[in-house]
């Protein structure tokens, strides 16, 4: 029986040492046929199987070796890489444009522990950013899409191009309600080369429209205006995108202004122009409460 086993165990290794030999050999061949300047005929790349020395054959079987190992293990580890790598909150969007670039600057800080965004089953998502001088603001907006998990605060249509998020900026000199006054804010924040559109490039062919300006209560100026913005950027694989959206701001006490950006792209907007506006007329902003415990 032992001897049964011994000699099962021979003729595998034999087998596996024969077929390994066949298969350098034949690649060597092959590679010979392959680099050869003439076109060749059967009898060149027969040619090919003769060696001058064992050395000779060693050395390229262990060159061969070694190069089918580095492939296999470069191939093993980009697969494994791509599948189970998971992107850290800050890692870079993507493409040749993205390399180096980190999640863009919205200007949004949570509050604190427990003040992070949530969304419930009508998609309504809520969350406490900080003002910049550091108070504590409400802020909540409805979206049937699904906020994601990285760092700001953005919900967005994982299959298509639509999305939302909020963008905190420093209230302007001027009055922000002027067209050009608020197109220059935008080109230092969301435009920006930090911001949501301009990590690739320097957004162009920028048109801002703003909507009527409705009065509070007691007659003065409301705090909230709408605006629409078209401009042609770049995404991360340096290609042209003329994108649409709609900008909801809101005034939060004399040094913060709150904005809800929800855009696609300018070819997908005309479908889905209802469902924007109605991502925009559910913003809300307010201060929030503040108590001894903050």
């Amino acid at each position: 029986m032992r001897r049964f086993v011994r000699m099962v165990v021979f003729f595998v290794i034999a087998t596996v040492i024969t077929t390994t030999t066949f298969a350098f050999t034949f690649q060597g061949a092959l590679d010979c046929r392959r680099h050869s300047r003439s076109p060749g005929s059967l009898s060149q790349l027969i040619s090919c199987f003769h060696f001058d020395s064992t050395e000779e054959t060693t050395k390229d079987s262990a060159a061969r070796t070694r190069r089918s190992f580095l492939q296999e293990s470069f191939v093993t580890v980009t697969v494994a890489g791509i599948t189970t790598a998971a992107f850290p909150a800050n890692a870079f969007d993507g493409g040749v444009g993205g390399l180096g670039k980190t999640k863009p600057q919205t200007g949004v800080k949570f509050f604190g522990d427990g003040s992070g965004p949530i969304q419930n089953d009508k998609g309504i998502v809520t969350a406490e950013i900080q003002s910049i001088s550091g108070k504590p603001i409400l802020v909540s907006f409805q979206t049937p899409w699904p906020l994601l998990t990285s760092s700001g605060l953005e919900a967005r249509d994982l299959r298509n191009s639509e999305s939302a998020f909020i963008q905190v900026v420093s209230m302007p000199k001027n009055d922000w309600r002027d067209k050009k006054v608020f197109e220059q804010l935008l080109l230092d924040s969301v435009l920006a080369s930090t911001g949501k559109f301009g990590m690739y490039g320097q957004p162009y062919n920028v048109q801002v429209k703003a909507s009527k300006t409705s009065n509070d209560v007691d007659g003065s100026i409301a705090q909230q205006q709408l605006f629409s913005v078209t401009f042609t950027t770049l995404t991360p694989a340096m290609r042209e995108s003329e994108r649409k959206a709609m900008i909801q701001c809101k005034q939060i006490d004399s040094d913060t202004l709150v904005l809800l950006v929800a855009g696609t792209t300018a070819a997908r907007f005309p479908s889905n122009e209802g469902v924007l506006d109605n991502v925009v007329e559910s913003f809300q902003a307010a201060k929030a409460p503040e108590s001894k415990l903050r």
